[in-house]
């Protein structure tokens, strides 16, 4: 009996999708959904915030950010060193990261079971990735998935994680348990799953919060179909009141048990209603983010309209305000640049600039330009701020610090004693008791000043004597008076004690002669108001 013929296997090929917009394939769905629960690529790439954002982006034959962020973070999950990712330089990085796996024996999308191998899709597009249509682009991305949940590191240690698969159990280490069901990446939440099935066994789909509701067949045989039902609020609503037209009636018996089929098909309305508000929310929060984004998109043209002056203004600024006249009539000049002056010949053929005039802005400040003539020697020395100068360079004594101060006058007992310096001796020829009084330093007495050998409360020297201050107009004072003794006392010519406060007497006379009375001369005493202020340390003398 002769054996039976062998029959060649026939892979399992899928028919060509008829499809005229990537929302009615399949790989639209499984793309994206991929992008929601293995990336985070959507709270950050700018734009991509639906399923309807990503579909305009693989339908642009321009270089867009969306799919050049998709791209980069597929390239990095699967070559984590590998650079040049720009926008410019994306596609040929996908090439050449794609033509890695495809060089290898395992079965991709792009196998040729002619030639045992797998063919590199961008030899038959001619190189790019952005210029090329929606469907070739769609396929690209499909299998840079697949690669990345076979062979991506992190996107194996996430699905390991959620399974609870754990690697070489022989090996003691902590093992942590599965994540719950509200983790984003957890085993609920990382499965793509039907929302529901009608009585039809029609496959209903989600891949996030928005309106987007996909609709399929069996996925499980090679004639399912795919499309899109809804991609909008109304269109939600809509289909929801489309299955309740199409819903099983209600049962006539309160005990009486639903079908399978049509369970499933009310459990499909409970859910697709469940999720109205979570719809309202993310349409909100989408609105937010384009306006935002419409918002800096204006003031960026706003920007590159707006022109900037660098030129500096021609007519000078008024920074006097109140100042009780007009500003156009104060009769200044408009200020011009430095390098508008006019230039004047010069002998030798030479240009030489003219110099710039001083400016007539009010808040400019003087400048100290030197004068053409000639400047006395006292005014050489006026810019000297207190430093020491001598007078061998020719400096004026107000420049001069060498000089003693002026001397400060302290109050003493005499003044607390009521004593002042009319009863005691004074030297106002330069001379008392043999010591020579100085006329010239910062010993020197005033014209104001005269002195005293002694004063209440002060120790008498032959070294020194007092300086009294008068305060009234001077008077006629004779050379030599009398001088108090020891207790500070003197007597009048009729035995009467002096007065309390200190005196000078000087006779008086009257047509030539003094005055008598009971045969003896009288004197006229005339008091002199004197302070009897005297200097903190007494005046030296000078005993040469």
């Amino acid at each position: 009996m002769a054996a039976p013929p062998v029959l060649d296997k026939k892979p399992h090929v899928c028919p060509p999708s008829d499809a005229e917009h990537p929302r009615d394939r399949w790989e639209s769905l499984f793309v994206y959904s991929f992008i929601c629960k293995y990336t985070n690529l959507r709270h950050k790439v700018e734009g991509l915030e639906s399923p309807m954002d990503f579909e305009e982006a693989v339908m642009s034959k321009e270089p867009n950010d969306i799919l050049t962020h998709v791209l980069s973070h597929f390239i990095l999950n699967l070559k984590p060193q590998t650079r040049n990712l720009s926008i410019d330089l994306i596609s040929t990085t996908v090439q050449s990261v794609l033509g890695e796996f495809l060089k290898t024996s395992e079965r991709t999308i792009y196998w040729n079971d002619a030639l045992n191998a797998n063919v590199d899709p961008f030899e038959a597009s001619g190189g790019g990735f952005f210029s090329t249509d929606w469907d070739f682009k769609l396929k690209i991305l499909r299998q840079l998935v697949e690669l990345q949940l076979t062979h991506a590191p992190s996107i194996k240690a996430t699905i390991d994680r959620a399974w609870g698969v754990v690697h070489n159990k022989h090996k003691k280490r902590e093992i942590t348990p599965p994540p719950e069901a509200s983790d984003p990446h957890s085993r609920e939440n990382l499965q793509l799953q039907p929302i529901g099935q009608d009585s039809s066994r029609k496959r209903y789909w989600v891949a996030d919060d928005s309106p987007r509701v996909y609709v399929s067949t069996n996925p499980w045989k090679i004639t399912a179909t795919f499309q899109t039902v809804s991609s909008t609020r109304e269109e939600y609503i809509a289909l929801i009141d489309l299955l309740k037209q199409n819903g099983p009636p209600e049962p006539p018996k309160k005990n009486h048990k639903r079908t399978k089929l049509e369970q499933s098909h009310v459990s499909l309305i409970e859910s697709l209603e469940g999720r109205v508000e979570a719809i309202d929310a993310e349409l909100a929060r989408v609105a937010r983010v384009r306006k935002k984004i419409e918002q800096r998109h204006a003031l960026m043209a706003q920007a590159e309209i707006r022109q900037t002056r660098t030129r500096r203004r021609t007519q000078k600024p008024d920074y006097v305000y109140s100042n009780g006249y007009d500003s156009e009539d104060d009769g200044g000049d408009d200020y011009r640049y430095q390098d508008e002056m006019d230039e004047e010949d010069v002998p030798g053929g030479s240009r030489k600039r003219k110099s710039a005039p001083a400016p007539t802005r009010r808040s400019g400040r003087t400048t100290n330009k030197p004068s053409t003539r000639e400047a006395s020697p006292a005014d050489s020395w006026k810019n000297w701020r207190g430093e020491r100068r001598s007078t061998r360079l020719g400096a004026p004594s107000d420049t001069q610090l060498d000089g003693e101060p002026a001397s400060k006058r302290s109050r003493t007992d005499s003044v607390a004693s009521g004593t002042s310096a009319e009863d005691l001796p004074s030297v106002t020829n330069g001379a008392i008791n043999g010591i020579k009084v100085k006329h010239s330093g910062a010993a020197a007495l005033k014209p104001t000043e005269v002195a005293v050998e002694q004063i209440a409360g002060k120790k008498k020297s032959k070294f020194w004597v007092y300086a009294v201050t008068e305060t009234d107009a001077p008077m006629d004072v004779d050379a030599t008076t009398n001088v108090n003794d020891t207790n500070g006392q003197s007597a009048h010519a009729n035995g009467d004690k002096a007065d309390s406060s200190t005196s000078i007497q000087s006779p008086v006379m009257q047509n030539g002669s003094p005055r008598h009375s009971n045969g003896q001369p009288d004197f006229v005493q005339e008091t002199l108001d004197m302070s009897t202020k005297s200097r903190s340390s007494p005046i030296p003398m000078d005993t040469t």
